[in-house]
C-alpha cells in the first residue's frame, strides 16, 4: 500500500507540474524565444494542445504502471497463504491469464531484461524473481536447516549454512544471482533449465556449473559422477532418456546437504521420461523434484525414490505453446491426487514461493 501512495502521489505531482507547464507554454509569444522553448521540450501551437497531449501520455503511464497491480497482489498471497481452497482459486485465476500469455509474447519479454509488461503473470514471473533476489542475501540459515525458494519451471535456490547454489535456474534476469550463488547444477540443455548469462557470469568469476553440456570444469558425460564439494555438498549425477529421441540427455541428480549433524537431501530428475533412470544413492530423500508429463509414472518414481515430500514441477511453463507441452495447475493436481492414493505427500509449489527445512521437515 505504501508502495501504490508513493507512485499515486508521484503521479498527481507530475500531472500538476506538467499543467502549470501547459499554462505557460499557452501564455508564449510566437517569437525567437518561443522558438528556443520548444526546443527544449515546451509546444506552444496556440493552444494547450501539446499540454493535453502530455497529460495524456502521463495518465496512459500511470495506466500501464498500474495494470495488473490487484491480480499481482493476489498472485502475490500463495506465497503465505495455506488454506488449499483458498490457493486453488487464487492458483486458477493465474491459470487463466497464463492460458491467454503466447509463447510469442513470453519470448519478447523473456529475451529482454528491461522490458516492462502489463500481464499479471508475467509481472509474477518478475515478482518471483525480485523476492529471491532480495530475500535470499538477508536469510540467515542455522546449522541443520535448510532455506528453499522456488522460482520458474524446475528452477530452485538452496542455501545452507555454509553456501548457496542453483538447480535448472531460468529467468530473463538470472545473471543477477550469480553474486548469489556459489554454483550452479543444470539437469540437461533445454532453454527452460537453464540461462547462459547466468552461466557465462558464473564461470568468468570461477565458479562451478555442474552439467552435461556446458564447457566448465564441471562438465561431465560420464553415466554416473560425483562431485564433493568443499561446502559440504555433494551432487551425484546420473543419466537418463529424455524421450525415445534424446537418449543419454537428462542428467537426474541427488543432492546431499550437510548442515548441521543433519543432511537435507534434494532430488530432481528433470525431464526424465521413466522411473527406471532414477536410482538415489542416500538411505533417504526429502524432497524430490518431478516432471509429470515428460512420459514419467509419476507415482511409480515416487515408490522407488520414497521421499518424505514430492514437488509437482515444470507446470504453467511459458516458453512453451499453450497446446503443446504447457501443462495446466489441472496436471498437478491429478498427481496430487494419485499420490494421496497411495499415502504418498506431495505439493505444487508457485513461483517465488520459500520453504524452510527445520531438520525434520518442510514448512
Amino acid at each position: 500500500m505504501k508502495k501504490i501512495s508513493f507512485f499515486i502521489a508521484l503521479a498527481a505531482v507530475v500531472m500538476f507540474s506538467a499543467s502549470c507547464r501547459t499554462a505557460v507554454c499557452a501564455g508564449e509569444k510566437r517569437s525567437s524565444e518561443s522558438k528556443k522553448l520548444r526546443e527544449g521540450g515546451c509546444v506552444d501551437d496556440g493552444s494547450r494542445g501539446g499540454g493535453v497531449l502530455k497529460l495524456a501520455q502521463i495518465k496512459n503511464f500511470f495506466n500501464f504502471l498500474f495494470s495488473g497491480a490487484a491480480e499481482l497482489s493476489e498472485f502475490k498471497r500463495l506465497w503465505t497463504e495455506k488454506d488449499e481452497d483458498k490457493r486453488s482459486v487464487i492458483q486458477d485465476a493465474l491459470q487463466k491469464i497464463i492460458d491467454r500469455t503466447s509463447k510469442a509474447e513470453f519470448d519478447k519479454f523473456d529475451g529482454s531484461p528491461d522490458s516492462r509488461t502489463s500481464n499479471p503473470a508475467l509481472k509474477f514471473y518478475d515478482a518471483a524473481f525480485d523476492r529471491l533476489l532480495t530475500d535470499i542475501p538477508v536469510t540467515e540459515v542455522k546449522p541443520g536447516n535448510i532455506a528453499i525458494w522456488y522460482l520458474y519451471n524446475m528452477g530452485f535456490v538452496i542455501k545452507t549454512p555454509e553456501c548457496c547454489f542453483g538447480i535448472d535456474i531460468h529467468h530473463r534476469r538470472a545473471e543477477k544471482l550469480e553474486s548469489l550463488l556459489d554454483f550452479v547444477v543444470i539437469t540437461h540443455n533445454h532453454r527452460d533449465h537453464h540461462s547462459l548469462p547466468l552461466l557465462y557470469k558464473m564461470v568468468e568469476s570461477d565458479k562451478l556449473v555442474i552439467s552435461n553440456f556446458f564447457p566448465s570444469p564441471g562438465y561431465t558425460k560420464a553415466g554416473e559422477y560425483t562431485h564433493e564439494l568443499p561446502c559440504g555438498v555433494t551432487v551425484h549425477c546420473g543419466e537418463a532418456n529424455h524421450n525415445n529421441k534424446l537418449k543419454k540427455f537428462t542428467m537426474p541428480m541427488e543432492i546431499v546437504c550437510r548442515t548441521g549433524n543433519k543432511k537435507f537431501v534434494f532430488f530432481t530428475s528433470g525431464d526424465c521420461y521413466s522411473h527406471e533412470f532414477l536410482d538415489r544413492k542416500s538411505e533417504h530423500i526429502d524432497l524430490y523434484i518431478v516432471h509429470p508429463r515428460c512420459g514419467m509414472n509419476v507415482a511409480s518414481a515416487v515408490k522407488r525414490l520414497d521421499p518424505e515430500l514430492t514437488f509437482i514441477s515444470h507446470l504453467q511453463e511459458l516458453a512453451h505453446d499453450i497446446n503443446r507441452f504447457r501443462w495446466q495447475i489441472s496436471v498437478g493436481r491429478e498427481e496430487l491426487k494419485k499420490l494421496s492414493g497411495i499415502g504418498k505427500s506431495a505439493y505444487i509449489p508457485v513461483w517465488g514461493e520459500k520453504f524452510i527445512w527445520d531438520g525434520e521437515k518442510l514448512f
